[in-house]
């Protein structure tokens, strides 16, 4: 885009601070020499590359031309991070979703065992190092836009890896900018250009494209296991370019991914397997304007549908196609992000809003009167779901950014960075169950109903706020240390809420609830120590050394586990069979619920 510059100390020394990712060449010029050029330098998220050029006395219409090479090694930085660009994005064998992509990341370990892209709808666990399940960060351009349910640490949004310049995981040694300690992901966009740049791909499997399925035996017979593939199709296609030439750049992008698999486990009533088909659709827009030479405009808009159209409860190992959820989940991302140079210092200002609605929904055609069956023996679940809810989440976050560089201070050169980050996130679950019960059977005797407290809406929200400073100091030309501080605090509590009158008023008469305290609140101060040595002083080895402290993230999980208006049941023994069984099929089971004994709980 357009180009940026600066003007060396007395020292010689320099800083382009928060540069795009992407490929640059560098000039070199000084009145009464020869021009320098520095071409192929890149620049990947997170990396710092040093630089120099020894000038050569001549006219200033002379130039020098050197193409750098490859930069494998970062003598400045403490963080160990791997970054996918969008050659490695594309041509990697391997499914085409971030969780595939991350679990190539060395040390990385996750949670599902992932062939081709097979749980490419279904987010993975990710760990490294021993950190806790969930312990993770997804940063869409720099912004942390988590799922603000459970434990914070998991993501509703599932991106379209043609869009993205640069996926870059951060799995230690993290700086100061970074709250957690298990795996940081940082999902940069493409952007335009001066020059038109773009994309058309078509990804497709089938079964004829597999090897023969081994399935394992069991008292020496084979058992159908698995879940192959019937027909996975990815279509994407992007473009980006410029609008005004060194002003204003445009980029967008689309996708239609579509999964079908044959769940051999789980058979119809004509002893065939059953499916599993899946479809996402994602749409990227950005928009990047040069305001002046020293500020620049970006905004971009991420949009994903996420559908599992059979979705099963994991808890029984038999699940028919009419007890499945129907998941259908938009969600949409906006970001902004004004970047602005004034007097030596670079300030960075982002917003950004997470938008979900994330719901498990009955199969078109449900009955009203339907009845959700569970056979604890068999491992079956019949009927209806056993609930549907809608989930809303959204997430709002601003983070400001500053950072100057001092070529010759105290006998060293430095590099600060300042920054504050701070976020609302808000997250909801919204329940019904037909009829407001579920039946318990035991291998085909009925046992027990569980009576629900539906419909429940309930809400929770938790604020973070954090601070954090950083010196990148280089002592000489080989050693550089890596001195930071983080502050976080966090509190979190339920608002005011009201549910609707539940199916059965007189077992859940209490529908109406005050403003929580805080239930959690905590401030901390946490250390990020690093140094690195460049054994030869030449850019191609160094030795790192490093210490740190990290809160372990924490969601809506805490507000959502004592909120008093969460999802609670009553449990009834069944003893009645006949009766019961006769008058659920004529007229619906839940005006009968009065022929139940309540057991002791």
């Amino acid at each position: 885009m357009t180009p940026r510059k600066t003007t060396t100390d007395v020292a010689g020394s320099y800083l382009f601070d928060s540069l795009p990712p992407g490929t640059y060449e560098l000039t070199y010029s000084l009145t009464g020499f020869k021009t320098g050029i520095r071409s192929n330098i890149a620049i990947t998220p997170g990396f710092t590359a040093t630089l120099g050029m020894e000038l050569q006395i001549g006219m200033a219409e002379q130039s020098v031309e050197v193409s750098a090479a490859s930069l494998v090694v970062d003598t400045a930085n403490n963080t160990t991070a791997t970054t996918f660009d969008n050659a490695l994005l594309q041509g990697i064998p391997s499914g085409r979703d971030t969780f595939s992509t991350v679990a190539q990341a060395p040390g990385v370990a996750t949670s599902d065992f992932d062939v081709a892209g097979s749980q490419s709808f279904q987010q993975s666990v990710m760990q490294v190092h021993g950190s806790l399940p969930g312990d993770q960060v997804y940063s869409f351009n720099g912004l942390r836009l988590n799922w603000p349910g459970s434990t914070g640490g998991y993501t509703s949004f599932y991106v379209d890896n043609d869009s993205l310049s640069e996926l870059q995981v951060v799995t230690d040694s993290a700086q100061a900018e970074v709250a957690v300690g298990g795996v940081y992901m940082n999902l940069v966009p493409k952007s335009g250009a001066n020059t038109m740049h773009g994309l058309a791909a078509l990804y497709y499997q089938s079964a004829g494209t597999q090897a023969t399925i081994s399935n394992p035996i069991y008292n020496g017979s084979p058992v159908s296991a698995g879940t192959p593939f019937i027909m996975a199709r990815d279509v994407a296609t992007n473009l980006g370019g410029p609008l005004i030439t060194n002003k204003w750049w445009l980029f967008g992008s689309w996708r239609l991914y579509d999964l079908k698999e044959s769940v051999l486990s789980v058979r119809n009533q004509d002893g065939t397997p059953t499916t599993d088909p899946n479809h996402q659709s994602n749409v990227t827009l950005r928009s990047d304007y040069q305001i002046s030479t020293n500020n620049h405009l970006d905004f971009v808009w991420w949009f994903n549908e996420q559908n599992r159209f059979f979705r099963r409860d994991g808890t029984y190992a038999f699940v028919s196609a009419d007890a499945a959820w129907r998941q259908i989940e938009p969600a949409y991302i906006l970001q902004t992000e004004w970047t602005s140079a004034f007097h030596g210092f670079l300030f960075d200002t982002r917003f950004g809003y997470l938008h979900q609605v994330f719901p498990l929904s009955n199969q078109a055609g449900t009955p009203v009167t339907a009845l959700n069956r569970q056979d604890v023996t068999l491992s079956t679940e019949t009927g209806a779901p056993p609930y549907s809810f809608v989930n809303p989440a959204s997430v709002f976050g601003v983070a400001e950014g500053v950072s100057f560089y001092k070529g010759h201070l105290w006998r060293s050169s430095h590099t600060f960075k300042f920054g504050i980050d701070t976020s609302v996130n808000r997250n909801g679950y919204n329940y019904t169950v037909n009829n407001g019960i579920n039946a318990i059977y035991n291998n085909g005797t009925p046992t027990q109903v569980y009576a629900y407290n539906t419909p429940v809406n309930v809400r929770s929200i938790y604020h973070e706020t954090a601070l954090y400073a950083q010196d990148s100091v280089k002592i000489k030309s080989k050693l550089t240390l890596n001195l930071g501080v983080r502050y976080d605090h966090f509190n979190t509590f339920y608002p005011a809420q009201t549910s609707p009158a539940a199916t059965f008023p007189l077992l859940f008469p209490q529908r109406t609830f005050a403003q929580s305290p805080n239930i959690a609140t905590w401030n901390t101060f946490r250390p990020r120590l690093g140094a690195a040595y460049d054994l030869t002083g030449k850019g191609k080895s160094v030795i790192r050394a490093y210490f740190g402290q990290f809160d372990i993230l924490e969601g809506a999980e805490l507000a959502e586990q004592i909120n008093p208006n969460g999802l609670s049941t009553q449990v009834y023994t069944w003893n009645d069979t006949t009766m019961m069984e006769f008058r659920s099929q004529e007229s619906g089971i839940y005006p009968r619920i009065l022929c139940l004994q309540e057991e002791e709980l």
